[in-house]
């Protein structure tokens, strides 16, 4: 593996400065912390949170220290990570833009030594987000986007699906997911292709890439999608929620709830719609 990223962003003559200069940071906050997840990988102490949750060091210290060049560059942006103290109310979003992080998305795969993890950081423009970032360790890859400015994985511009991968339906989708739901899709569940990869941030970037036709996720919360929905707009797939939207999100709590959601290419949705009894997108 290449232990030297080389990463580039899109174009992004066209954009507002204020996104672009935005952009361009957080693609160096970012990249700072790679080395230290990359040391810490199947090393790290980790502890278990009061909803159930893996923690480790690694989360709690990426995530304060790269928001530290943000902060510096853009003392009045809002600021949330997974990681910071739960607070016994949401805290309002006041800011014209906000950085969503989960420092350590797949923590369960990460201090286990399984490959499929990384970073997630999302930008948000009055509580949506309008560009991502994810460190995909698996790959070694820095993948980021947002609508109308593409999406590059290292220095290749990356699509999403426009026909089936394989023969039948292949996604990313997590287990459990409520009893409703799982009866609802059981027939088609002996059908599809179903890919478990312990990150819903590394689902989605195979989906803006182009690996599987899409995700489908009954359990994340809001720093889980927050950067593959961007992303996934920027490479020409479609991102939507089941059922209630999380985004635009106007105040942040650790403790926020699930926001079910399914991102992938027209044929994906068209058939996960069939199966939910949802309408097409």
């Amino acid at each position: 593996m290449d232990r030297t990223l080389t990463n580039l962003t899109p174009d992004l003559s066209n954009a507002d400065p204020e996104l672009r200069e935005r952009i361009m940071q957080g693609h160096s906050a970012v990249l700072s912390q790679v080395d230290y997840f990359r040391e810490n990988f199947g090393k790290t102490v980790s502890s278990w949170k009061k909803d159930g949750t893996r923690v480790t060091v690694v989360d709690e210290t990426i995530s304060e220290n790269l928001f530290l060049p943000l902060r510096r560059s853009f003392p009045s942006d809002d600021f949330c990570s997974e990681e910071e103290a739960d607070t016994p109310e949401p805290v309002p979003l006041k800011a014209e833009f906000c950085w969503l992080l989960d420092p350590v998305d797949g923590t369960n795969n990460y201090a286990a030594g399984i490959t499929e993890c990384g970073i997630s950081l999302a930008l948000l423009h009055y509580g949506t987000p309008i560009y991502g970032f994810i460190y995909d360790y698996s790959r070694d890859m820095l993948l980021q986007g947002g609508p109308g400015l593409g999406a590059i994985e290292g220095t290749v511009p990356v699509q999403a699906a426009t026909e089936l991968v394989n023969e039948k339906l292949t996604f990313c989708m997590h287990f459990p997911i409520p009893t409703d739901d799982l009866d609802t899709l059981r027939p088609k569940l002996m059908e599809w292709r179903i890919r478990c990869p312990g990150s819903a941030a590394i689902g989605l970037a195979n989906v803006a890439t182009g690996r599987i036709d899409g995700c489908l996720e009954f359990r994340p919360k809001p720093w889980d999608c927050a950067a593959g929905y961007p992303i996934c707009e920027g490479a020409g797939a479609t991102f939507g929620f089941v059922r209630d939207s999380c985004f635009p999100m106007t105040s942040f709590t650790p403790s926020m709830p699930s926001f079910p959601f399914r991102a992938g290419s027209k044929i994906f949705m068209e058939e996960t719609s069939r199966a939910l009894g949802l309408e097409a997108p």
